[in-house]
């Protein structure tokens, strides 16, 4: 399937479908801004790309199918395979419609370790429906960081390399992969959105230590827009009763640190904690801001264009 896409279209927007972390919650006191874990839409030059599919993806699906001149190609890129993050995969409306096709990416060691993860998730004792039965076309690539991916013309496979984007590559939409180390067990795939000029990280789920990994702050150097896990409160997180030290997320201290050691122009913080309601959010934005000026929280349905 080979869509019409080029780079005519100009379009550099982000999208938040899902902001929270850990699980969704219903709690109306967080409505403002918004209950479903973690899902943003980036569209570039026409292309829909996804980060992660949490419940906020079902949303987004659901609005997709409603959209006539819609693309018929979707690009879902993990983060991990955490439960909050791929909960709302098979609920995603493209991958249960025939005629649309959906590349899946993320991490995995090798080819097909990606595809095996995803499939455990709707094994028969866990899930009604086989992800192979769901009718929607798939292809899914696994990414062991330190990729290139470019996205020509009207071909919709993603071409995939090693190394960094050129500026001869900058009139096309580029995405490059980072594995960091800094959540538990498999690590976490980083990604930073390219094109003409502009560019935007999603960092989600790092838990940053002495002043931020260097490696992911050289990732998000000068970056329009960062989007930075922001789970914990300082007390949170060094709480001595209930300690949320080692539990793969950053403070808000930490997400401004970084945006500030990466001198990007944006900050987003993101992956909310689902107890923190919309009366401590508002309160967490004023906090930041004093941290690093140039920072929002990260609400559903907010759009940012670059």
């Amino acid at each position: 399937m080979k869509p019409r896409q080029g780079t005519a279209d100009k379009t550099f927007s982000v999208r938040f479908w899902g902001v929270r972390g850990s699980y969704p919650t219903t709690n109306p006191n967080t409505a403002n801004f918004g209950g479903n874990t973690s899902c943003v839409e980036v569209v570039v030059a026409g292309r829909r790309f996804i980060f992660d599919a949490g419940t906020g993806i079902i949303a987004l699906g659901q609005w997709l199918s409603k959209q006539k001149a819609a693309s018929p190609v979707s690009y879902i890129f993990l983060s991990h395979t955490h439960l909050d993050h791929i909960l709302g995969l098979s609920f995603f409306e493209p991958l249960l419609t025939a005629g649309k096709l959906t590349y899946i990416l993320g991490p995995g060691a090798k080819r097909k370790s990606l595809a095996n993860r995803l499939e455990l998730l709707t094994r028969t004792s866990l899930f009604p429906v086989a992800l192979n039965e769901l009718k929607g076309d798939k292809e899914i690539r696994s990414l062991r960081g330190g990729e290139l991916l470019r996205f020509n013309g009207a071909d919709s496979r993603p071409r995939i390399s090693r190394g960094k984007p050129t500026a001869a590559l900058d009139e096309q939409p580029t995405i490059l992969t980072h594995k960091s180390a800094a959540h538990p067990r498999d690590g976490v795939i980083l990604y930073r959105i390219g094109f003409q000029g502009k560019s935007v990280v999603y960092a989600t789920d790092i838990e940053q230590k002495h002043g931020g990994y260097p490696d992911v702050i050289e990732f998000a150097r000068g970056a329009d827009l960062l989007i930075h896990d922001a789970q914990y409160l300082h007390g949170e997180y060094f709480s001595r009763a209930k300690s949320k030290k080692g539990w793969g997320h950053s403070t808000i201290e930490m997400a401004a640190a970084v945006a500030k050691k990466a001198k990007v122009k944006r900050l987003a913080l993101f992956h909310h904690e689902p107890l923190h309601d919309d009366r401590a959010m508002r309160a967490i934005e004023r906090h930041a801001k004093r941290l690093f000026p140039a920072t929002i929280t990260a609400r559903e349905q907010t759009t940012i264009e670059l």
